[in-house]
């Protein structure tokens, strides 16, 4: 019997190099005085420096069985008063009917495909697409909490998203629904590397955001400098 023995040297890894180059953006314009805190990003896909508003109404996503046999939809979802977070699930009993239970567990009635469900918690009509629902089909409507939600700032909104009060720090996608998220609530920053929403000039912007210790400073240029020599 023969024994072929295996070679072991020492340090058997290939030498490497590896380097990083850090580009700043310039949206800091003094970092000493920076707050952040960690929020929920209802919507959109955004990008860092993104001016934000805190909602004051409770964000919904509807998302539909993902064996459904019927493709229609449902549309606009009206939160009620007594509404509560947590998904409330459409089970279709036919194919024009769904039975509607709340995030507790509780029957809120029954939905009928093409007229307005109305309820003290959620209001909703379901809509027939060109293929027929099957009973078993289901739609999930959830429904989040109000509080720390926020969505890019837009000045002709009402529902609390109007008042800029925060910016996104990081790139963020919230498409699917609420991420996860940072911004800051207090700092100063480059005003020309701010993202904004048409609706909002930036001189208007920039008054608008200074109540919430959000402060906005025009610079000659945040661009690269062209050479780092001295005069």
């Amino acid at each position: 019997m023969s024994l072929t023995p295996t070679e072991i040297r020492d340090n058997p890894q290939q030498p490497g190099v590896q380097a990083q180059v850090y580009v700043p953006d310039q949206l800091i314009a003094d970092a000493r005085n920076l707050v952040t805190q960690p929020i929920l990003l209802g919507a959109g896909v955004l990008k860092r420096g993104t001016v934000l508003g805190q909602q004051n109404v409770n964000p919904v996503q509807v998302v539909a069985g993902s064996s459904n046999t019927g493709n229609g939809t449902v549309g606009t979802v009206a939160v009620g008063s007594a509404v509560e977070t947590g998904g409330y699930v459409l089970l279709a009993t036919s194919a024009t009917v769904f039975k509607v239970t709340n995030p507790e567990g509780t029957v809120l009635g029954n939905a009928t495909v093409g007229t307005a469900f109305t309820h003290a918690e959620i209001g909703f009509t379901i809509s027939a697409g060109g293929t027929a629902f099957v009973a078993t089909d289901t739609f999930t409507i959830n429904v989040f909490d109000a509080v720390g939600t926020y969505i890019q700032c837009v000045r002709t909104a009402s529902d609390g998203s109007q008042t800029p009060v925060a910016i996104l720090v990081d790139d963020a996608d919230a498409t699917a629904g609420p991420v996860s998220a940072g911004a800051y609530l207090a700092g100063e920053f480059n005003a020309s590397k701010l993202i904004f929403s048409s609706t909002w000039a930036l001189a208007a912007l920039v008054s608008a955001m200074r109540p919430y210790g959000l402060f906005a400073k025009s610079s000659i240029s945040s661009a690269s400098p062209s050479n780092n020599s001295a005069p």
